[in-house]
């Protein structure tokens, strides 16, 4: 009998269990997950409430909480450094409530 055999009789209660492979899967998640988040229309929208401006970034039916209160031209700024933010990186990153 070789060392393996005996190896094995000793822990005969047990099996060998291939490593599980999780890469394949969270890669494809993270596929999955950056596809969505491409397809889906995003917009960054600014909207006043009682003089105040606040700004958010809505994804198909999500949105983000309101950004602010600022003046019109700050809301403003902080639109268009949003969209660029979000051509550059996407929205993988943005908390939709």
């Amino acid at each position: 009998m070789s060392t393996e055999q005996r190896e094995l009789g000793v822990t005969s209660g047990l099996r060998t269990v291939a490593p599980a492979q999780h890469s394949k899967i969270v890669t494809f998640t993270g596929e999955v997950a950056n596809d969505v988040a491409n397809d889906t229309p995003t917009s960054v929208e600014i909207f006043s409430d009682s003089g105040r401006w606040y700004c958010r970034v809505r994804r198909g039916d999500e949105k983000t909480r309101p950004m602010g209160p600022y003046t019109k031209q700050q809301a403003e700024r902080i639109q268009e450094a949003r969209r660029l933010l979000i051509a550059k990186r996407g929205t993988e990153r943005i908390m939709f409530e």
